[in-house]
């Protein structure tokens, strides 16, 4: 669900003016090619149910504005997932828009073809069931005569016996599941997200709620979907840097073989998103399950996220060497004058693993009371990548470390990372090589008193070949926009589809739109391929909008093709297409032919304007194999200081031929790339101007062989 970045009294605010709404989705930043609500707020996707040739797609929804609040389930439907048809909203937030009981967080649904819960009232009917979080803003006395407390969450079932037009809120039971599982975990104000499904091996229902801050996922069954049986939880391991939200669970076969059976458990969470991101994420595990407990498999949990430095690192500051921070050439200020490096974990006050030596920077001194910066001396940027390992409060305006360099006159942060509210330390890194050659320092800062108010530094460094990355968990998607990922019941039992919201809780409610906030990311069919040994999650994109058949309206069949045998190093090439919704196939060599080594870029430049000052750049990196968005130059960048920056992905292994290959989609203010075979995404929001419409190719440090490229243009599916 995602809310405990904002204060509660902030989150019950609701917007009274909104923004004018053309009505034929042309507004600034509109996608033409994925879903976004008519108007006002929407952020996880909720209910996803295919049923009756009919995919439905709930959603929460803001009813009366473009800020989180008063949160209903609305409600579109689809006959091939990208033509979508905007329904009334499906559960409006009870007492609305007086004063509110009950709000609808997030979901799944279920169509009961057996009628086990009873809701039928005519033969052959079928009701469709939804499961769902009540959020109780008060203590209040329910209708079925239980009690909830302040704030409290719990699970609760509303049905429809007209195909998802209408729904019941079932207040003779509700809710269903009233707390946690057990006093030791009475998280009451943060239990939420159940899927539900059902499990042909036990014909039973089954449903996962998130106990979020425990990092556990609660195990229920049930025979009606009315009664519900705690049966087990699994939990906490991988990224555990914030609250965990909306589990799925869901069988596939590995390699397309029906005997080789793995259950893969999707769990997002907020913050701890992906290395070199900030805010939220979407992590899975593969195992197995039987019908009560998931197990995950060993090869899936990460243990030790502390990994070496490369192998070429010149370390810039360990702060192994004796003596306070001012003899090791840093400016303190604040309470921070005169402290030293820590010793250790502080004499055992925090729990902090990963660090290397015997010293490390805390800012734990006075407990989080502790305030005040340290500066290093400067230094020139001569690598492309600066490494640290870096852990403690999530706080970016209160705890952080700062790239600073002076830039037109003034020194100005350039790149900034911060703990994940944990005392692990993890790998990070920050790509550096537009600056090259710039006068630099480093800055840490501590401004926060509060909880998690300290921040642990380690093993700066500086690399060419390395960007530091700690592998604490199997990440969904690399960007920084791929959140509360669930997938659609009513498939069949090999069909799994993904769809999540297209934004991150850093900064989602500041988001330039206007008259609207939000978007999904485009559906994804998933698969588990044998990947370095173990099974691994593939993603295809889905739509209508793209893929050959009877319903390509949206497609412009006019490609751009472009073939070369080698693009020399050094090349800025303009294609002969302009678009801010595109498809992008590229294709190329993975060895990059220099004198020396494997290194160097190559990709696309997009939503460029004439003098590329304003550019997203899109592409991989040879000597890092890794896959990359640049969003730095992307057109808004400034209302979240978090937002511009480079984000990166692991592709280990060329296809077979020895070849890279990436799809990139481009929707106005969005960019997506699929990597390899669908093993590696990346997702991030951009907000170009209505003038950024160029795409380039590039190539950088190193001449690109056996390179094919071809574009098409999508119109929009909403004409």
């Amino acid at each position: 669900m995602g809310l405990l970045h904002l204060p509660y009294s902030f989150l019950l605010g609701i917007s009274a003016v909104q923004a004018a709404v053309t009505g034929d989705y042309t507004e600034r930043y509109r996608p033409q090619y994925h879903f976004t609500p008519e108007k006002n707020w929407i952020n996880d996707p909720n209910g996803l149910l295919f049923y009756e040739n009919v995919y439905h797609l709930f959603y929460q929804y803001n009813p009366n504005g473009t800020e989180w609040g008063a949160l209903s389930w609305g409600h579109a439907t689809s006959a091939d997932l990208s033509h979508w048809e905007h329904q009334p909203v499906a559960l409006l937030a009870r007492g609305y828009p007086g004063e509110i009981t009950e709000m609808y967080f997030s979901g799944s649904a279920v169509a009961d073809v057996n009628n086990t819960s009873g809701f039928a009232t005519e033969d052959g009917q079928v009701p469709l069931v939804a499961m769902y979080t009540s959020f109780y803003p008060q203590a209040q006395l329910l209708p079925s005569g239980q009690r909830v407390r302040d704030k409290q969450q719990s699970q609760s079932i509303a049905y429809s016996l007209d195909n998802g037009t209408t729904w019941t809120q079932w207040d003779a039971g509700n809710p269903v599941i009233l707390n946690p599982p057990s006093p030791d975990e009475a998280e009451y104000q943060e239990f939420r997200d159940p899927f539900v499904f059902w499990h042909d091996a036990t014909q039973t229902w089954v449903s996962l709620v998130a106990i979020s801050k425990q990092h556990k996922i609660a195990i229920y069954t049930s025979t009606d979907l009315k009664q519900w049986t705690y049966a087990s939880a699994f939990g906490p391991f991988n990224a555990v840097g914030g609250v965990w939200e909306c589990p799925n669970l869901f069988p596939l076969p590995v390699d397309g073989d029906e005997s080789n059976i793995k259950w893969v458990a999707q769990i997002s969470l907020n913050p701890g998103g992906p290395p070199g991101t900030v805010g939220s994420g979407t992590q899975y595990v593969v195992g197995n399950f039987d019908g009560t407990r998931f197990t995950p498999d060993d090869e899936g949990i990460y243990s030790e996220d502390a990994t070496p430095p490369p192998t070429d690192s010149v370390v810039f500051e360990n702060f192994e060497n004796d003596g306070d921070f001012e003899s090791l050439g840093w400016t303190a200020s604040g309470k921070l004058v005169g402290a030293s490096p820590a010793e250790g974990a502080l004499g055992g006050q925090q729990n902090v693993t990963g660090f290397l030596g015997h010293r490390l920077l805390n800012t734990f001194l006075d407990g989080d009371q502790t305030t005040g910066t340290l500066t290093s001396p400067p230094f020139t940027i001569s690598h492309r990548y600066i490494n640290f390992l870096i852990g403690g409060g999530f706080n970016r305006n209160g705890t952080s470390i700062n790239l600073k360099c002076e830039i037109n006159g003034t020194s100005q942060t350039v790149r900034t990372a911060t703990g994940h509210n944990s005392e692990r330390l993890e790998w990070t890194g920050w790509d550096v090589s537009a600056l090259q050659g710039r006068t630099a320092t480093i800055e840490v800062v501590d401004t926060a008193t509060g909880d998690w108010g300290h921040i642990t530094v380690d093993e700066i460094s500086f690399s060419n070949t390395t960007l530091a990355r700690s592998r604490t968990a199997n990440w969904v998607d690399f960007g920084p926009d791929f959140y509360a990922a669930t997938s659609f019941n009513g498939l069949p039992r090999d069909e799994r589809i993904n769809i999540a919201w297209m934004s991150n809780w850093q900064y989602a409610a500041v988001t330039p739109e206007q008259g609207w906030r939000g978007a999904y990311a485009l559906p994804r069919r998933l698969s588990l391929k044998t990947v370095n040994y173990k099974p691994t999650l593939v993603q295809e994109p889905l739509g209508a909008a793209w893929l050959p058949g009877p319903n390509t309206s949206g497609i412009d069949t006019n490609y751009t093709d472009l073939t070369r045998d080698i693009i020399p190093k050094g090349t800025i090439e303009p294609l002969n297409v302009s678009s801010q919704a595109a498809e992008i196939q590229l294709r190329f060599s993975a060895a990059a032919t220099t004198a020396v080594a494997q290194e160097g870029r190559f990709g696309i430049i997009a939503l460029a304007n004439r003098n590329l000052t304003e550019q997203t750049q899109i592409g991989y990196d040879f000597g890092t194999k890794e896959v990359f968005i640049n969003r730095i130059r992307s057109g808004n960048v400034t209302f979240d200081a978090t937002f511009p920056e480079v984000y990166h992905a692991p592709l280990l292994e060329a296809d077979h031929d020895g070849m890279v290959s990436l799809r990139i989609f481009l929707d106005w203010s969005s960019v997506e790339v699929f990597a390899g075979h669908g093993e590696t995404s990346l997702t991030a929001r951009v907000f170009p101007t209505e003038e950024a419409r160029g795409l380039y190719v590039f190539s950088e440090e190193a001449d690109t062989e056996k390179v094919s490229i071809r574009v098409r243009t999508v119109a929009s599916v909403w004409k």
